[in-house]
C-alpha cells in the first residue's frame, strides 16, 4: 500500500512542462563508449539512447510497463547491455540487451518505490538498490532475489563502488562502508549535510575517497571516513551535486570534475588545491529558479578521456558535451522542438491522401501523398506575430507551442485546419492568409480543439481549457463564445473532448476533467459528471474516445494510467476492459476506434511498455499486434493535448493508421490494420531554420511589421486623419468665406499643427 501510495504521488508530481527544457535528471556513458559511442539518459521521465555520441536520442519503451515516474539507472561495468532502471513506484526493471526491452525483476522486493542503484564491478548479478523507505536492498541474482542488508537513517542519495569497497551516502550526510559487495555494513563519519555524490580518484587506495554535499562542498578523507576535509577554495558555491574522475593526460595524475548546482562545472588536478572553472558554454536558465530547482546536476566522464576529453553535464537547461575536457561545450538536443506533438487526417483522406503534422515548437507540415512528400506550413507562424516585437526570445520561452490540430469537417471545401497552442491561442488556417492567431479573452493554457461532424454542423467546434472552460464556434473557429465551465483539471495536460456524431440531434459534448468525464446534452451550457470517484480513483491522465456509432449504440472509452474503461448507455455506466494477457493495470497511452467501427468493432489501444493491442469485437477481447517497442505515446511529460493513434476515414478500403511519439521529428505509418509500420521522417525545413533567425520572406516581413506596429500605425493614421479633416476645413472655408489669407502654407501649416498635436495626445 505505501509503495502504491508513493507512486501514485510521483506519478502526479510537478513536471517541467512550462517550456521545452530538455531537464536532464542522469546521464551515462557507456564503459565501451569508445567503441560503441552509446550515452544512456534520463530526461523528463523519458529513458533515451543515444549510438553517436548524443547528437540523436530514441526512446526506450519496450517492457518499460511503469505507471510512477522513472527515478535512476545503472550500467554494469563488465557487461555494457546490462542495465537496472528504478522507478518511484514499480520498482526495478532490467535490460540485457542495451535497454531495448526490459523485464521487471521485484521477486522479493517489498518496496517498490525506489531510488539509487548500483551494479558490483566484480560480478554482474550484484545489484544494490535503495527504498523509499530508508532501506538498502542487494539482490546476487541479477534482481530475482533481494535481501534487506541495511536500515538507513534517511534516503539513500549517493552510491560508489570498487573492487573491494562500496560506499552509499544519505540525506542526512551519514557515510556507510562495505567491504563485501554490499552484504555488511558499517557507518563512517557524517557529512553533516546532505550527500550527492562520492568517488574514488584513480590510482588512490580505497581509503581515500571523496564526497560531494548540498551545503558543505566537496569533502576529502583520507583515513576511511573517519575525519573529512573541506577542499572548496576556488569554488563559487557549496552546492555540490555531483562528481567524476579521471586521469589528466597531460600531468599523467588525476583529475576531478565537480557540477554546482549554479555556477555550472568546475575541475581540480590532484596537484593543485584550488578549483578551476571549466564552464565555457554551459547556460542556464530563471526557469530553474522559478522551480526552485538546480541549474546543473549530473556529470558522466568517457571511460577514454585521456584520449578522447569528453564529458557530458546535465542540468535544467538541458545536456551539455565538451571534447576539450571542459573547455567549451556544446549543447545537446535531446528532446528537440520537432518532436510531433499532434497529427490529424483530412476528412476526404480516401481521395486527396493528406495529412498535417504539428510539432512541440511553431512548426506545421502538410502532405498530400500520404506522408511521403512534405510541404512546411509556414505562413503565419513569423514569431513576431505571437510575441508582439521584433526582440530575439529564447528558445526555451518560444510561445508557439502546438497543442492539438483538427481538420474542419467541410475541409472539402473550406481548406480549413484549425489548431491549438499550449497559452492561449487558437490558430486558424487557410491556403490565402495563412495561420491566423486568435486570442480567448480569458486566458487560457492547454486547449483542446473538437469539431462537430457531419449533417449540418460543419461550422461548429468546440474548444475546452485546463482551466474546464468550454468555449463554442459557430463559424468554423473565426470566433469562439464562452458557454461552459467544469473548473480545473488535475494535471498539466490539456482536456480531451470529443463531440457526437449524431450531434444535430443530441447536442452532446463530452470532456475530460477532474472528476473524470463530463457530459452536456445542451451544446456545452451545463455539464454533468459521469464518472464516480470509485471509478477514477488512481486514474490519471484520461484519453476519451467516441464510436462514431454513438447515435446508436452510446459507446465511448476512457483510457487512463489504470486501465481502460468502456460505458455503453452514453456514460451512465462504465466497466473495466480487463484483459487477462496484458495485466490488470495497463497503463493506456491511446485508444482509437475504427471509423467503420458499426461493421467492424475495430478498437486498437497502445499501452505502456506492451505496444499496440487490437480488438475485432468491440473491447471484448485484445490480442498484441505490431512491434512493442514502437512509442506509439506522447512523450512523458510533456502537455500533450491529441491521441498519438489515428484512423484512416477510409480505414475499411486502405487499413491505414498513423501514430506518433518519438523524440525525433518521425511518425509512423501503417497498411495493414497496425500489424506493420514504416517510419516517416519529417523534412529538416529550411524555412523554420530561418524563421528560427528571424529570417523571414518579405511577406513575412511585412505582415510582422503591420502586427507588431498595429496600434501606433492606427494612432498615426487617426492623427494624420484629424489633419487632413482640418486642412479640408480650412479649404472649404476659404473659398466659402473668400478668406484670401488662408492660403496653401497657411492650410498646410494649421493641418501639420493638428496632426502634432493628436499624435501628441494619442501617444502620451
Amino acid at each position: 500500500m505505501v509503495a502504491m501510495l508513493w507512486g501514485w504521488m510521483g506519478s502526479i508530481m510537478p513536471v517541467w512542462g512550462h517550456d521545452p527544457h530538455d531537464v536532464t535528471q542522469q546521464v551515462e556513458l557507456s564503459p565501451m563508449f569508445d567503441q560503441d559511442q552509446t550515452v544512456y539518459s534520463l530526461v523528463r521521465g523519458n529513458f533515451l539512447k543515444s549510438v553517436d555520441g548524443g547528437s540523436t536520442w530514441q526512446r526506450q519503451v519496450m517492457g518499460l510497463t511503469h505507471q510512477t515516474p522513472l527515478k535512476a539507472f545503472a550500467i554494469a561495468p563488465t557487461t555494457p547491455q546490462l542495465l537496472y532502471l528504478s522507478t518511484e513506484g514499480n520498482g526495478l526493471y532490467r535490460s540485457t540487451n542495451g535497454g531495448q526491452a526490459w523485464t521487471a525483476v521485484n521477486q522479493g522486493l517489498p518496496d517498490l518505490a525506489l531510488g539509487q542503484v548500483a551494479v558490483s564491478p566484480n560480478d554482474d548479478n550484484v545489484v544494490i538498490v535503495a527504498g523509499h523507505e530508508h532501506h538498502l536492498y542487494r539482490s546476487n541474482q541479477g534482481g530475482n532475489d533481494w535481501t534487506l542488508v541495511l536500515n538507513t537513517d534517511g534516503p539513500v542519495t549517493a552510491i560508489a563502488t570498487r573492487q573491494d569497497r562500496t560506499l552509499i551516502g544519505t540525506q542526512q550526510g551519514q557515510i556507510f562502508s562495505s567491504p563485501d559487495d554490499g552484504q555488511t555494513w558499517s557507518p563512517l563519519m557524517s557529512a553533516a549535510s546532505a550527500i550527492t555524490s562520492i568517488t574514488f580518484m584513480p590510482g588512490e587506495p580505497s581509503d581515500q575517497f571523496w564526497v560531494s554535499t548540498e551545503s558543505h562542498g566537496i569533502l576529502k578523507t583520507t583515513d576511511k571516513g573517519r575525519t573529512l576535509t573541506a577542499i572548496n577554495q576556488g569554488l563559487p558555491e557549496t552546492n555540490i551535486q555531483d562528481m567524476v574522475s579521471s586521469l589528466n593526460p597531460d600531468i599523467n595524475q588525476p583529475i576531478l570534475y565537480a557540477s554546482t548546482a549554479n555556477d555550472g562545472v568546475f575541475y581540480l588536478d590532484a596537484q593543485e588545491t584550488t578549483w578551476q572553472p571549466a564552464k565555457g558554454g554551459l547556460t542556464t536558465t530563471p526557469q530553474a529558479d522559478k522551480h526552485g530547482q538546480p541549474h546543473f546536476t549530473d556529470l558522466a566522464i568517457s571511460p577514454n578521456y585521456e584520449q578522447d576529453g569528453i564529458l557530458l553535464a546535465s542540468g535544467f537547461n538541458g545536456l551539455f558535451k565538451t571534447t576539450s575536457r571542459g573547455e567549451s561545450w556544446q549543447q545537446l538536443d535531446t528532446l528537440p522542438g520537432d518532436i510531433v506533438m499532434a497529427l490529424a487526417l483530412s476528412p476526404d483522406y480516401g481521395n486527396d491522401n493528406t495529412l498535417v503534422v504539428v510539432t512541440y515548437v511553431g512548426e506545421a507540415y502538410i502532405s498530400e501523398d500520404g506522408g511521403n512528400q512534405w510541404t512546411p506550413m509556414a505562413k503565419g507562424l513569423e514569431l513576431p506575430l505571437f510575441t508582439n516585437t521584433f526582440d530575439p526570445v529564447d528558445a526555451n520561452e518560444d510561445p508557439r507551442r502546438f497543442q492539438s490540430l483538427a481538420f474542419s469537417p467541410n475541409y472539402r471545401q473550406d481548406k480549413t485546419l484549425l489548431a491549438t497552442i499550449l497559452n492561449n491561442g487558437l490558430l486558424r488556417h487557410t491556403p490565402r492568409k495563412g495561420w491566423q492567431l486568435h486570442r480567448f479573452k480569458t486566458w487560457e493554457r492547454a486547449v483542446a480543439i473538437a469539431p462537430a461532424l457531419g449533417g449540418t454542423n460543419d461550422s461548429i467546434l468546440f474548444a475546452g481549457s485546463q482551466e474546464g472552460r468550454i468555449y463554442r464556434s459557430n463559424d468554423g473557429g473565426k470566433t469562439f463564445d464562452r458557454v461552459g465551465d467544469i473548473g480545473r483539471q488535475f494535471g498539466n495536460e490539456s482536456p480531451f473532448m470529443v463531440v457526437s456524431p449524431n450531434y444535430t440531434q443530441d447536442r452532446t459534448v463530452f470532456m475530460t476533467g477532474k472528476d473524470g468525464v463530463y457530459k452536456s446534452t445542451d451544446a456545452g451550457k451545463s455539464w454533468q459528471v459521469m464518472t464516480t470517484a470509485t471509478q477514477i480513483e488512481n486514474r490519471l491522465k484520461l484519453k476519451l474516445a467516441i464510436s462514431p456509432n454513438y447515435g446508436e449504440d452510446q459507446t465511448l472509452w476512457l483510457g487512463s494510467t489504470d486501465g481502460l474503461l468502456q460505458t455503453q448507455d452514453g456514460g451512465q455506466t462504465w466497466s473495466a476492459v480487463v484483459n487477462d494477457i496484458y495485466g490488470e493495470h495497463p497503463y493506456i497511452e491511446a485508444v482509437a476506434v475504427s471509423p467503420n467501427y458499426g461493421d467492424d468493432r475495430t478498437v486498437i489501444i497502445s499501452i505502456r511498455g506492451q505496444g499496440l493491442w487490437k480488438s475485432t469485437d468491440g473491447g471484448q477481447q485484445f490480442t498484441s499486434v505490431s512491434n512493442t517497442s514502437l512509442p506509439m505515446a506522447i512523450v512523458n511529460n510533456f502537455e500533450y493535448g491529441a491521441m498519438p493513434l489515428v484512423f484512416s476515414p477510409n480505414y475499411q478500403q486502405d487499413q491505414t493508421l498513423y501514430g506518433f511519439g518519438a523524440v525525433t521529428g518521425e511518425i509512423f505509418k501503417s497498411t495493414d490494420g497496425a500489424q506493420t509500420w514504416q517510419t516517416i521522417t519529417l523534412p529538416n525545413s529550411p524555412i523554420f531554420k530561418a524563421y528560427s533567425n528571424y529570417q523571414y520572406s518579405l511577406g513575412g516581413q511585412i505582415r510582422c511589421f503591420f502586427s507588431v506596429y498595429k496600434k501606433p500605425l492606427l494612432k498615426f493614421g487617426l492623427a494624420s486623419l484629424a489633419g487632413c479633416f482640418c486642412y479640408g476645413m480650412l479649404s472649404g472655408a476659404s473659398q466659402f468665406l473668400k478668406i484670401l489669407w488662408l492660403r496653401q502654407p497657411m492650410r498646410m501649416g494649421a493641418a501639420t499643427m493638428v496632426t502634432g498635436l493628436a499624435i501628441a495626445v494619442l501617444f502620451i
